[in-house]
């Protein structure tokens, strides 16, 4: 049973990950150590965009988290982590959504 309105602003508690909630979807998706931060940006609100870069021997794979919302960076209408595949050459060659943030839980996507 539902009471009240979706929340569409992310207010209340649990709306806004943590940076370790993020580390830890993270973490599922490509190990512990398997990573390494390219950037990581936080406002009055809290983290709103972190990007990770794994390497591989076809090339690179990045993971970006971004909060809803509009910013410098660009704008997300979810909360939700994407992946984006690198060819040798450092050309983006395919990518998708991997996970998002749906009612205050992350929801890893196929």
């Amino acid at each position: 049973m539902h009471e009240g309105s979706p929340n569409t602003f992310e207010k209340g508690p649990g709306a806004i990950p943590t940076p370790e909630e993020v580390q830890s979807v993270f973490e599922q998706l490509v190990g512990k150590e398997g990573y390494e931060d390219v950037r990581k940006l936080e406002d009055e609100r809290g983290l709103y965009l972190w990007d990770i870069k794994v390497s591989g021997e076809d090339g690179d794979t990045e993971y970006s988290y971004m909060r809803k919302g509009q910013y410098s960076e660009g704008q997300a209408s979810i909360t939700a982590i994407h992946v984006t595949f690198f060819d040798q050459e450092g050309i983006p060659v395919g990518g998708h959504s991997v996970a998002k943030h749906v009612e205050g839980e992350w929801k890893l996507t196929p």
